[in-house]
């Protein structure tokens, strides 16, 4: 999901943080910024992002505008149209306009022609491929449509995720036997169980406050499986933003807020089904498969899911199972990347399936230099992953 960096609306007052939730007074723009990417479908983004830029000017709250089409970001796919690989087209191009002048459109015209009669395509296709692995380029090819209710419920769930990326303690209750949520909340930091008969109480410090798209993906799995309670509250210590002195109370909770978030949209994921402990099975709809997580969200230990997986001609990059011909497309996409901005890497990532990309680029080798505007942050590659074994990709 997207975590909303730089869009969280808030107020604080008393020591308490009070996320500005999206209301039912919001269910027209939420409609009409659906409607914009439904009426996007194989358009570009860049045509997209023009069109949500205009509904900015509708008297609407930026932040809420921007932070709805993050949300429904996550329900779109966009690919690049490509006939011929850009990098090849535009070699190919540049190399024959080298030995010639190309002053006007018909010169362009010739010069692109000539290219496309020695690949075997058309000049349309041709110069629809020059630049099509740029991201404004890339064609909405999928987009999973939603109520503009339950749109805004899912950017509530998101904004609380948001928040929980800057805490630096969190403590969470709710009735019923824990189904793995001790083990969740012990990857996050050091915890404490409380509680008797059916109330279950946990306390996890997180120490200082670190944005890591790591940690989020497990804080948004601990928020999503405690609403699935019954009952339940969540109280966090944050510091918002990264650099804040002051440490603000968030509070949370079914009787209150549970109405009105909805656990955000999951997409396609790996699904690992366990009938019987001693050996599960898995069904794979991705293809590639973060190993702590679907191990905690499952009840099964990281071997099991790990076996299961390399029998089924999966890669183990060190806590990352790939499949081996997904992992060869994913590092040709990154050898390719136009830019190596953390958006750009991202948003390349998800077009080879991939929803959690930093675990992925950790386990390729790759670090993110964090950024305060994150559209700035920079991906760096350290060194070549390691496959199980201790052979070098």
């Amino acid at each position: 999901m997207n975590f909303l960096p730089g869009l969280i609306r808030v107020r604080r007052q008393k020591g308490v943080i009070r996320p500005q939730y999206a209301s039912e007074d919001y269910t027209g723009l939420a409609r009409t910024l659906v409607q914009v990417y439904v009426e996007h479908l194989e358009k570009t983004r860049g045509e997209l992002r023009e069109a949500l830029g205009s509904c900015e000017e509708l008297g609407f709250d930026f932040k809420l505008v921007r932070g709805l089409s993050a949300v429904l970001e996550d329900r779109c796919i966009f690919q690049s149209r490509a006939v011929v690989p850009p990098v090849e087209a535009r070699t190919a191009v540049f190399e024959e306009a080298a030995g010639r002048m190309v002053a006007t459109e018909e010169e362009r015209m010739h010069v692109l022609s000539a290219v496309a009669f020695r690949m075997g395509v058309s000049v349309i296709d041709l110069d629809r491929s020059l630049y099509a692995d740029l991201i404004d380029e890339q064609e909405l090819s999928r987009f999973e449509e939603v109520t503009p209710q339950d749109l805004l419920k899912e950017y509530n769930f998101a904004l609380v995720v948001a928040l929980l990326v800057y805490a630096r303690r969190l403590v969470v209750s709710f009735s019923g036997d824990d189904r793995g949520m001790v083990e969740l909340c012990g990857r996050l930091g050091e915890c404490s169980v409380s509680g008797s008969g059916e109330k279950r109480r946990i306390a996890v410090e997180l120490g200082s406050a670190r944005r890591s798209g790591y940690s989020a993906s497990l804080l948004e799995e601990v928020a999503s499986g405690l609403m699935s309670r019954r009952e339940w509250s969540l109280v966090a210590d944050v510091a918002y933003p990264v650099k804040a002195k002051k440490v603000y109370r968030l509070e949370v909770s079914s009787g209150r807020e549970g109405r009105a978030m909805k656990v955000g949209y999951r997409g396609e994921e790996q699904l690992v089904v366990s009938p019987a402990r001693q050996a599960p099975t898995v069904g794979v709809r991705g293809e590639i498969v973060v190993l702590e997580s679907q191990a905690a969200r499952l009840g099964v230990t990281e071997a099991e899911v790990s076996d299961e997986l390399l029998g089924r001609g999966f890669v183990d990059l060190g806590g990352v199972m790939v499949a081996r011909g997904r992992l060869e497309a994913v590092e040709e996409a990154l050898a390719s990347a136009p830019d190596m901005r953390f958006d750009t890497v991202r948003e390349i990532l998800k077009g080879q399936g991939c929803r959690d990309p930093v675990p992925l680029l950790e386990a390729l080798g790759y670090v993110v230099e964090w950024n305060r505007d994150r559209s700035q942050s920079m991906v760096y590659r350290l060194g070549k992953h390691r496959l199980r074994g201790g052979s070098t990709g």
